[in-house]
């Protein structure tokens, strides 16, 4: 894939990614209200379902996902991704 990879947020529109360390980083930075706690992915607060598209892992975690299961703090996009933030 070449060019910027897109993140698609559900009820939070459409970003490209600038190249932030993770996923985490990139949320953030367009004011995206995605949770977190630990930022080393002890505690898997900041786990999202991932619907379209492949990341890759920054840093190892500790906590287990699930399935579709990431964590935001220990990955980053490979190419356009989609994902969905819970809303609790």
């Amino acid at each position: 894939m070449s060019g910027i990879p897109r993140i698609k947020v559900n009820h939070h529109g459409t970003f490209y990614y600038q190249y932030e360390f993770s996923l985490l980083d990139a949320l953030e930075a367009q004011e995206i209200p995605a949770p977190y706690n630990c930022r080393g992915g002890y505690c898997g607060t900041c786990k999202v379902r991932l619907i379209d598209g492949e990341v890759e892992q920054v840093q190892d975690a500790l906590f287990d996902t699930v399935g579709d299961e990431i964590l935001t703090c220990c990955c980053k996009p490979v190419g356009h991704i989609e994902i969905e933030i819970p809303e609790d």
